[in-house]
């Protein structure tokens, strides 16, 4: 008898539970600046957990905390319990689907584009045809580019090797290149500390899109999710968000497609 009074004081709980909050344990390695770190009071801070702050506003039983862990035990802590949902710039693998339950729609995308100086209106990697073009070795941005000049063999453009994005962005800056290909956002942090006001273009080799991810026994949690997020892009707030850490320029990539 007792252990049946027991039983039904913790399914009341459970239910209780259920309909008047919802835990949202965060995991972000909150080391990867601007996406996920921690600020001067030790805040979780940064475009990922913003992203999360802003899906909680859409359910008003939700309750949101932040835990950091390092990138190698990201998924670890995720199978473990210490977290419920994982918002740290990650991508879909044929294992991770295989394991995990990925958000029905990308909240962002890791953009892979040609960028050159400012003023410079670059629309088409055909404008720089008999031009250089700067990579840094053994990138996804070199291989981008390589594979793209492959199938276009009527470009005549020179790809720069570089072992390093600020002497990559110095010789930008120089005029020895006229362009380079990289992620935007990675290429901003560079140009700015050299004073460098960077032009990013349209054009763009590759557009990978990131996702939510949740345990398997996390189905009714990532079905709320799922609801927060379609709503925060249907009304632009996702959006909104993208153009306050990235600028107006990287926004463009949410809904543009490929020619």
């Amino acid at each position: 008898m007792e252990r049946i009074i027991k039983r039904v004081v913790i399914s009341i709980a459970l239910a209780l539970g259920f309909a008047f909050g919802l835990d949202m344990r965060v995991g972000s390695e909150n080391a990867y600046k601007p996406f996920a770190y921690l600020n001067e009071k030790g805040e979780a801070s940064g475009f990922d957990n913003d992203v999360l702050r802003l899906l909680a506003s859409y359910i008003p039983e939700a309750s949101l905390s932040f835990t950091s862990i390092p990138w190698n035990a990201i998924f670890s802590g995720l199978d473990s319990k210490k977290f419920d949902i994982v918002a740290n710039q990650i991508t879909k693998t044929k294992e991770r689907e295989a394991k995990y339950i990925f958000s029905k729609q990308p909240y962002f995308y890791d953009i892979s584009t040609l960028i050159s100086l400012e003023n410079s209106h670059i629309k088409d990697i055909a404008e720089l045809n008999g031009g250089k073009i700067g990579v840094s070795v053994g990138s996804n941005h070199a291989k981008n580019l390589e594979d793209y000049l492959k199938s276009h063999p009527e470009l005549n453009i020179e790809v720069v090797y570089y072992k390093t994005s600020p002497t990559l962005v110095a010789d930008l800056k120089a005029k020895k290149i006229a362009a380079m290909v990289n992620n935007p956002i990675a290429a901003r942090d560079y140009a700015n500390a050299q004073n460098i006001t960077l032009d990013v273009s349209e054009f763009y080799f590759e557009k990978v899109p990131v996702y939510l991810l949740f345990r398997k026994d996390s189905k009714g949690l990532a079905e709320r999710l799922d609801e927060a997020l379609d709503k925060a892009l249907k009304e632009g707030k996702i959006r909104s968000l993208v153009v306050q850490y990235f600028g107006e320029e990287y926004a463009v990539f949410l809904t543009k497609e490929k020619k």
